[in-house]
């Protein structure tokens, strides 16, 4: 991915090691405190609290048949009161580091593998106010619970002067160490990936920069239902949009919340350098962590390889690229294709396909030894 996470946390009870949240730093009100039955704790506060907030864009790029299901996790016992949107507290157990995005991988470069990175990834150059797709979604068997499997993009302005890599993140990661369901997340980095902070770098909430929208969609969610192999196929449609100047996620055909494009003009640079003004490259693709030595039997995806095809094999279908003219058109993929070992991953691409799936790819693999699921 254009990140890379890692790094054990101290295991113990979710709800015991849940933290408070920015909201109780800041000794901001709190309007209603749930626990869901994965064991977050959900702190509902009114949308305001969280300073100005912006107007969504008009519209989405996807096709609304994409948006069929409800992935919402409240019910009228769990869900806040008119006006407040969700933020999760903090349980510590987030991947603690991450890089960019693949673009040059040598294939197997030791005999242990700890804290190596595998990916079946896809990429495209090009000015860009955004991206968006549909992942299907699958709890991907992992081998270690500090170990995860995702399907994610990065949109991306690399060669920041001064820094490096800027990024907006979003996708569908299995990391147990965390919760013991996939879930969504959304990441940023303003400096390359060179540590977090308030308006720096973060996963999901866990520092500010996220401003949280809606009412019933937000980082850190668990994701139901998931798509079963030979059976029913769930997505989960994403949409980044540099509008207005702010960062929009859309999760599901809703505007979830957004990045302030403002925090990726740092270290003196215009906000035509950074971020703010523009991407200028844009990743999908999915990705292995593994924190065990040996060769890593992690599923990507359904754990199936791209070659077994619909039903079987995960995909990212529908992938359009948001154009500097705010023209939306078919993802080309044009940058490159890698795969860290196509011995154990894989990924089957069908770029401007002409079909209703338009740009598309399948993705997966069973990882060593060919076991999908161990």
């Amino acid at each position: 991915m254009r990140w890379q996470v890692l790094n054990t946390v101290a295991a113990s009870l979710l709800a015991s090691t849940a933290t408070a949240s920015y909201i109780h730093s800041q000794g901001l009100p709190v309007e209603k405190t749930v626990t869901l039955p994965d064991g977050q704790i959900i702190d509902w506060v009114k949308r305001e609290m969280q300073g100005e907030v912006a107007t969504p864009p008009a519209s989405l790029s996807n096709d609304p048949s994409l948006d069929s299901i409800n992935l919402s996790n409240f019910n009228e016992t769990t869900r806040g009161p008119a006006g407040t949107v969700p933020i999760p507290r903090s349980d510590g157990r987030l991947p603690r580091t991450k890089v960019g995005a693949p673009h040059n991988i040598n294939r197997l470069q030791a005999r242990q593998y700890a804290g190596k990175h595998w990916y079946s990834a896809t990429s495209q150059s090009g000015n860009s106010h955004g991206s968006s797709a549909a992942l299907s979604m699958f709890k991907a068997y992992v081998a270690n619970n500090d170990d995860f499997s995702l399907l994610q993009t990065a949109v991306a302005r690399l060669s920041v002067p001064s820094i490096g890599t800027q990024t907006v993140e979003a996708g569908w990661i299995n990391y147990p160490r965390q919760t013991a369901n996939p879930h969504l997340f959304t990441f940023f980095t303003t400096n390359a990936y060179q540590g977090y902070g308030d308006y720096v770098s973060g996963w999901n909430t866990e520092y500010r920069g996220w401003v949280q929208y809606d009412a019933e969609y937000y980082p850190g969610m668990e994701l139901s239902p998931l798509s079963v192999v030979g059976g029913a196929q769930h997505d989960l449609q994403v949409q980044y949009l540099l509008e207005a100047g702010n960062w929009w996620l859309a999760v599901g055909g809703r505007w979830a919340g957004y990045y302030p494009a403002g925090m990726f003009v740092t270290r003196g640079n215009g906000a035509e350098s950074t971020l703010a003004d523009h991407a200028d490259s844009v990743d999908w693709y999915g990705e292995i962590y593994q924190s065990e030595g040996p060769l890593t039997t992690t599923d990507m995806g359904s754990g199936h390889f791209a070659g077994e095809g619909y039903a079987k094999a995960a995909y990212i279908r529908n992938i359009l690229i948001t154009g500097a003219d705010d023209r939306d058109g078919d993802y080309d993929g044009s940058k490159g294709v890698i795969v860290s070992d196509s011995n154990r991953y894989s990924i089957d691409t069908h770029f401007r396909s002409g079909t209703t799936w338009g740009s598309y790819f399948y993705l997966g693999g069973p990882g060593a030894g060919g076991v999908i699921g161990g």
